[in-house]
């Protein structure tokens, strides 16, 4: 590994703060989506790369590298979100439910991991403690999109607003309180039905108030690039939406 200079370090971890660039295209012309593959079916979303850049190329690294596969909807409040994306939901503990997230190597590519090696190298000889830990997004809020039935926005922790990290959730109705609060990143092209049928279930209140007794799984989360991949029905329900939901900014 090249050496690196102090300034070039504090210039990295700056850029850090500011944007992790791991994914390319987030503001292609075409339309990028999610398909949310679950238990109960599927959802489809697409993504507003022009209102929220680094939270849609963070969903999609993720996706890309599996970090959803097999997590679980754990927290549903009729009348207001289903919550999903927490990789501590792949245990059988709910407990921990809504404490975990990305850490630093889930979202760094193997340069990005190398350049981090030397900045820890440079740190610990100056007797610092390296760069470790969590992976968080600063908030990307809009004053033009709102929290709708359908809105797909991320989940953050009750320490500040800059603290999202994977967990997302979808709006079953209305729920402006949330603006300015989470970011909005996209919106259900189809399967609405899925999440009400998610956030409908029983609930378990031994394991926590909102917590299911059987939590939905989502399976994979896999990005369409552009029309083409969408199914029939995904196309048509496409077609149908209205314009101003598809591309928000």
């Amino acid at each position: 590994m090249r050496p690196i200079s102090s300034r070039h370090a504090v210039a990295f971890i700056l850029s850090l703060v500011l944007a992790v660039g791991f994914v390319g295209g987030a503001l292609a012309a075409d339309p990028t989506f999610a398909r949310l593959e679950t238990d109960e079916g599927n959802i489809l979303v697409v993504f507003y790369p022009e209102l929220a850049p680094h939270h849609v190329d963070n969903f999609v690294h993720l996706s890309r590298t599996g970090f959803y596969d097999g997590t679980k909807f754990h927290r549903i409040m009729p009348g207001f979100i289903i919550q999903g994306g927490d990789p501590n939901s792949k245990d059988m503990d709910p407990r921990n439910d809504g404490l975990g997230g990305p850490t630093l190597a889930d979202i760094l590519t193997e340069e990005d991991a190398e350049v981090v090696a030397q900045v820890n190298g440079l740190l610990e000889s100056k007797g610092y403690t390296p760069i470790t830990g969590e992976a968080l997004l600063k908030a990307e809020f809009s004053k033009t999109a709102h929290h709708l039935r359908g809105t797909f926005s991320m989940a953050r922790s009750p320490r500040g607003l800059d603290t999202a990290g994977s967990q997302f959730f979808i709006c079953v109705d209305k729920t402006a309180q949330l603006d300015g609060q989470y970011s909005i990143f996209g919106h259900v092209v189809s399967g609405m039905e899925v999440a009400d049928i998610i956030v409908n279930a029983e609930k378990n209140p031994a394991a926590g108030r909102d917590y299911p007794a059987v939590p939905v799984v989502l399976k994979k989360s896999v990005i369409i690039e552009g029309t083409n991949g969408l199914t029939p029905e995904e196309k048509a329900a496409w077609d149908a939406m209205p314009a101003g939901l598809k591309n928000v900014k």
